[in-house]
């Protein structure tokens, strides 16, 4: 009889706990099948190692990408997809969009994000990450229903020029950084660019034209807010000095498409033109000017990574030296004369230049960092000056003496009027190279909405004289030989008066 017993409490027991586990299962398989309804099922791969490894993302960061509104980036273009690479981070939802992907690399600090067979998002630090540098055709549309999002074998790149960012969390110098100055009349841009709302801060009209896609937001003296872009009758000859009757013109995020697609030559062995400059000298302020005018990548000898990765393609050699025309080189001389078949110099007053060069030197290679000052009165200065100044005369000595077709253009001509000097640039272009750029004037007007791009420097000038006497000695001395050797090779370009009082 107690045998019976102990028994049956045992199946009690074993029920009970059937019931529990029961009980227990059905409310989980319920709590799966809500968050699946609520939200996309992303699956993020990682690799902050060699090895590839799944993570989950959280809802609330899923959420919170979700609410990110304002992303500033530019279209590389379509290639065909990458697969080998394992530096990056994949997500995948099934209500993908562009913006949620921008967010998403934003939110990773990468530099490109890139999209792939309608649902897919891709995440990496440069392009050659998940692209090859071969164009494909991306027919496939994003699955949460706005634009192209790849294909099955082709991959949307765009470089994320600066962090996306939510309507609440505006940062806090838009309206300064985003200020191109005041111009006029109204009535040149209205006859474009309809859209008009009114009782607008700057800021308010800043977001509101980003949401709209286009390039610029105009407040006018009544807190009217008109969104548009540059045209024929209104660009940067419309420019006034502030008063009452002006328009402020501000950049909003979004990229005007008419200086985009920046592509590839097809591979060939074609006639090169040397960008040759002195280190500081503004090549990669000049290459992204004439990348933008033409349509077509520069090249370079050095193989730059940083530069590479923040957006010029054909910057490695093997790339450059089939795939591009117009070729970085500072240090020029007899045997890298005969690879080219033209040269554009541009010649910057070499304290300037100096003082550029060390500030991206000094500041981890940064094209727009600056050095401290204390740092310019280092031994490190020194040791650059020793190390670049002797190319800033032997490299306008090859040029000029090399016989070859070349355009000499002062720096300090190019910062002043950069629209006209690049007209310049790219009118020798046309006459010794296959460059022939489409849509020329629509570019130009692109261009002139966003000069300097993400690789010039602003100004800052120094409190104290870096140069010791025995450096503009020699500074003074070589730009007096190379004034002397313009005029006796009949040059028609005059170096002006860069020397310093010793």
């Amino acid at each position: 009889m107690k045998m019976k017993d102990k028994s049956s409490k045992c199946q009690n027991k074993r029920k009970v706990w059937l019931i529990f586990f029961s009980v227990a299962l059905l409310y989980f398989m319920s709590y799966l099948t809500l968050s699946s309804v609520m939200t996309p099922d992303p699956i993020v791969e990682s690799s902050q190692t060699s090895l590839t490894r799944e993570e989950m993302m959280s809802i609330s960061e899923v959420q919170q990408i979700k609410t990110h509104h304002h992303c500033e980036v530019h279209k590389v273009g379509c290639f065909l997809y990458n697969d080998f690479n394992q530096q990056m981070i994949v997500a995948k939802f099934d209500n993908m969009t562009a913006v949620l992907c921008f967010s998403l690399c934003s939110s990773r600090l990468t530099n490109y994000a890139g999209l792939k067979s309608g649902d897919t998002c891709i995440c990496a630090q440069d392009v050659t990450h998940f692209a090859h540098l071969q164009y494909a055709k991306c027919p496939v549309y994003c699955k949460g229903g706005v634009g192209t999002c790849g294909g099955d074998h082709a991959i949307d790149v765009y470089k994320i020029v600066s962090p996306c960012f939510q309507e609440a969390n505006v940062p806090k110098n838009i309206e300064k950084s985003k200020f191109l100055g005041c111009f006029g009349p109204m009535f040149n841009f209205a006859d474009e660019n309809h859209i008009y709302e009114k009782d607008f801060t700057p800021t308010n009209c800043i977001l509101f034209c980003d949401t709209q896609k286009l390039p610029l937001a105009l407040v006018d003296n009544k807190n009217g807010c008109m969104c548009g872009q540059f045209n024929e009758r209104f660009n940067l000859t419309s420019k006034i000095s502030c008063s009452q009757t002006h328009l402020k013109v501000y950049r909003t995020f979004s990229e005007d498409t008419r200086c985009g697609n920046i592509r590839l030559l097809s591979p060939a062995n074609y006639k090169q033109t040397a960008l040759a400059t002195f280190p500081g000298s503004g090549n990669t302020w000049t290459r992204y000017l004439l990348e933008s005018a033409t349509g077509i990548y520069t090249g370079s000898v050095y193989g730059d990574t940083h530069l590479r990765r923040h957006g010029f393609l054909a910057e490695p050699p093997d790339v450059s030296k089939h795939r591009s025309v117009v070729v970085k080189d500072h240090m020029l001389n007899e045997n890298r004369m005969s690879l080219y078949e033209s040269a554009i110099l541009i010649v910057r007053n070499p304290y300037d230049a100096v003082v550029a060069e060390f500030n991206r030197v000094a500041s981890n290679r940064n094209q727009t960092g600056f050095a401290s000052e204390k740092q310019f009165q280092s031994q490190k200065f020194d040791k650059i000056f020793k190390l670049r100044s002797h190319s800033w005369l032997t490299v306008i000595q090859y040029v000029v003496l090399s016989g070859k077709p070349i355009l000499l253009i002062e720096f300090e001509e190019l910062r002043n009027d950069p629209i006209a000097t690049t007209l310049k640039m790219v009118k020798f272009l046309r006459k010794h190279t296959v460059i022939s750029p489409d849509h020329l004037q629509q570019r130009i007007l692109c261009l002139s909405q966003q000069l300097n791009g993400d690789h010039k420097r602003g100004k800052r000038k120094l409190t104290i004289d870096p140069f010791t006497k025995v450096m503009k000695m020699k500074f003074n001395y070589d730009v007096v030989q190379a004034r002397k050797l313009l005029n006796e090779r009949g040059v028609n370009f005059s170096i002006p008066k860069y020397e310093r009082k010793v």
